[in-house]
């Protein structure tokens, strides 16, 4: 039976900044260190799949490099064209920016580790007080696994062992969201459409 993820995320980012990231290359996954990608092991009710997780994650962030191809521009595009249903909203004025699609999961670790590579390079444009948060949750499991953006950092956020933060990044997600649409943000259902707009196309 096929399993899927569904990849949200919510940030706050100045519109040239953002355009830069877009037309970046998206970063291979061993561009974070084995340490950074821990977090994603740990929030999974299963201890049996914690442990296997952690035994698969050095090989899971190998197999992720391969799927790094061109621009995030590009990479957007694509998830647009196909059945994962992409929407992205943006706030011009505010910056407020949505990303939702939903993915395939062929390889469980690898496909997870992937999702956040496709946000997770966004923190390199950041600055000031933007700020971001990728949500990815998994249909074998319904807790959803929380990164914290912000100005060159990100890291997984741990429900249990700091639960402020987890209620602030929520919180700052459920600001962003309610922006977009009260800022007459992009909502005609072309991702690409947006993503050529923030490019300056």
């Amino acid at each position: 039976m096929a399993q899927f993820i569904e990849v949200a995320a919510a940030a706050v980012m100045a519109e040239a900044r953002l355009a830069a990231f877009l037309r970046a290359p998206v970063a291979p996954a061993s561009a974070w260190a084995a340490e950074e990608w821990a977090g994603v092991c740990e929030p999974w009710r299963d201890g049996a799949v914690r442990r296997r997780y952690r035994e698969e994650l050095a090989g899971a962030v190998e197999a992720c490099d391969g799927w790094a191809d061109g621009d995030h521009a590009g990479l957007l595009r694509g998830l647009d064209d196909g059945d994962g249903g992409l929407t992205i909203g943006h706030d011009p004025a505010g910056g407020s920016l949505t990303v939702d699609f939903t993915a395939r999961v062929d390889f469980e670790l690898p496909s997870l580790i992937w999702a956040f590579s496709v946000l997770r390079g966004m923190a390199a444009f950041m600055a000031d007080e933007d700020t971001g948060l990728v949500t990815v949750t998994a249909d074998w499991d319904d807790t959803p696994v929380l990164m914290l953006l912000g100005p060159n950092r990100s890291s997984f956020l741990d429900r249990t062992g700091d639960a402020a933060a987890w209620r602030r990044a929520k919180d700052m997600e459920f600001d962003v969201r309610c922006a977009v649409p009260e800022a007459g943000a992009d909502t005609d259902g072309s991702a690409s459409r947006t993503v050529e707009r923030l490019l300056g196309g």
